[in-house]
């Protein structure tokens, strides 16, 4: 008989533990709901990964970073292949080994981890939900420069030239791969197609203010955020200035590691973490690096002895969303301090070009005898370390 009575207590001690367990986690879930929700009234930025699925695996992955209030925004890619020593793992390998099928939450964490920042929430978008999203929308305009046809499986057939493609076309060119296209070109071809998806919820805006609407859009995707919440992203989202999105990339070498491709950042990814806060930081100011409808353009010359100095800066400033359009030496090659030649006269595009490397010396364009060939010509001296300016 006390065996019996210790067994049931056992049981009920069980039970009570599982209950109040199940209740952390709900609970867990519950504010992390709720955070995000939060967050969207505040004037704090807000980071939520877009993640496009292919056979349970990301085919792209998309940092979408933006202030609600402010309409500001970013994207920054995430190469599935990445490198990375994962935590959750305790070993180095891909980042997308961490990823299972349907449940990005060890996958969000190894991201959250390497890219040091906090993220808000998931979006998650399968074959089928990336497609009715797109339907629902009414296609998703893109310029293809010539049409592409596959007969081998998975079969593609896009049009070329400016097009607007339904879902089962948006799929496609989310999946397919050119036999000549570099790692580098298809992740900037696939978010080109995130940037689409923005710009055509922002140009609904109309379309979510019905609540019918916005509910069958928000059911159409995946995300670790409740519906309610859902319907307020994507009416945020919808404000966002699309036209002014700041394309970000992670900058690095690809590398063979026992029979597949790896990719490598720069810097063990401290330039990530670099370019990620500093976008961070220039979003609660209100601008951003680029803060017009324009990109910048950047000369980098070395302006010292030390050979390749000026062609791995350019990688750094490419990162950073900038184009680099000449890279070289300097008239001489004896400058003891990093300057800056201002030829575009914008005293915060200035400052988001200098801080990039760090560098508070600056000069006039007049200064310089050699040909005007950018915004920014940066001269790099024997104070910069390859990385950054050091006094």
């Amino acid at each position: 008989m006390r065996n019996t009575l210790f067994d049931k207590s056992k049981l009920l001690l069980w039970a009570i533990g599982a209950l109040f367990l199940a209740a952390i986690v709900w609970g867990a879930i519950t504010l992390r709901r709720e955070r995000a929700a939060i967050q969207l009234d505040t004037d704090k930025p807000l980071q939520v990964l877009m993640i496009f699925e292919q056979g349970g695996k990301p085919a792209s992955t998309q940092l979408l970073m933006f202030y609600p209030a402010k309409g500001k925004s970013a994207l920054l890619d995430i190469p599935s292949n990445m490198a990375v020593i994962l935590t959750t793992m305790k070993r180095m390998d891909r980042i997308d080994l961490s990823y299972k099928a349907g449940n990005p939450r060890n996958f969000i964490k190894e991201v959250s981890s390497y890219l040091d920042t906090d993220i808000d929430g998931y979006v998650l978008f399968d074959e089928s939900g990336f497609a009715s999203i797109v339907d629902l929308l009414d296609g998703l305009p893109l310029f293809i420069p010539t049409m592409i046809l596959k007969d081998e499986e998975p079969r593609v057939r896009l049009p070329g030239g400016a097009v607007t493609l339904d879902g089962e076309k948006a799929v496609q060119y989310l999946l397919y791969r050119e036999e000549t296209e570099s790692e580098s070109d298809t992740l900037a071809r696939r978010q080109k197609l995130a940037l689409a998806l923005i710009k055509k919820i922002s140009e609904k805006s109309f379309y979510m203010r019905e609540r019918k609407n916005a509910a069958i859009l928000a059911s159409s995707f995946k995300s670790d955020l409740g519906l309610e919440a859902r319907k307020r992203l994507l009416s945020a989202m919808s404000a966002i200035e699309a036209d002014t999105i700041f394309l970000q990339k992670i900058t690095g070498v690809y590398r063979s590691v026992e029979e597949q491709k790896l990719f490598f950042p720069f810097y063990d990814g401290e330039l990530a973490r670099d370019m990620l806060k500093q976008t961070l930081g220039a979003m609660s100011q209100a601008t951003l690096v680029a803060p017009s409808k324009r990109v910048f353009t950047v000369e980098v010359l070395n302006g010292t002895l030390e050979k390749g100095l000026a062609a791995r800066t350019a990688d750094i400033f490419e990162s950073f969303g900038y184009e680099v359009v000449s890279v070289g030496n300097a008239p001489s090659l004896d400058y003891a301090k990093t300057v800056i030649l201002d030829r575009y006269g914008d005293k915060d595009a200035l400052a988001g070009v200098a801080g990039v490397i760090k560098c508070e010396k600056f000069g006039e364009a007049f200064e310089y005898k050699g040909a005007i060939k950018a915004d920014f010509t940066v001269i790099l001296g024997s104070d910069f370390d390859g990385r950054v300016c050091v006094r």
